[in-house]
């Protein structure tokens, strides 16, 4: 499983409920139930309890890849003002989309920007040890 860091930065009241509305998307997508989770914060002195901080999204395939880079486009897309979503991976490299770019985007746009997310999350070496090609046979029986 590759685990992809997801922070949202926003302002006013873009940013206060951006986390929580992002893990909800998420979490609706089938293929991403189960794999989201909501880390806190820590907790202010004198506060009851935190905010959340940020998203783990664990991703199992690079159709889990796709899934979740769709699911965050399409978020993004309804979302107004100024709000943006920081991807990281494992080994710290990252990636940063914003709610203005993505809303101008056509339908090839956004296709192209569901492609180039899921190469930054999920590099096609990962992808081929994990999933193999499309269209090849694979022997699963035991060798002799």
């Amino acid at each position: 499983m590759l685990a992809v860091t997801l922070a949202t930065a926003g302002a006013g009241a873009a940013r206060d409920d951006s986390a929580a509305a992002l893990a909800a998307w998420l979490e609706a997508d089938d293929e991403l139930r189960g794999y989201v989770r909501r880390e806190p914060a820590p907790v202010p002195e004198g506060a009851l309890g935190a905010e959340l901080a940020q998203l783990v999204v664990s991703l199992g395939s690079s159709g889990a890849a796709t899934a979740m880079a769709g699911v965050i486009i399409a978020w993004l897309r309804r979302r107004t003002g100024s709000v943006s979503v920081h991807l990281t991976r494992p080994d710290g490299s990252a990636m940063e989309l914003t709610a203005e770019r993505v809303r101008a985007l056509d339908a090839a746009g956004v296709r192209e920007q569901v492609d180039q997310l899921v190469a930054a999350v999920w590099p096609a070496e990962q992808g081929t040890a994990e999933q193999g090609t499309a269209g090849q046979k694979h022997d699963d029986g035991a060798r002799g």
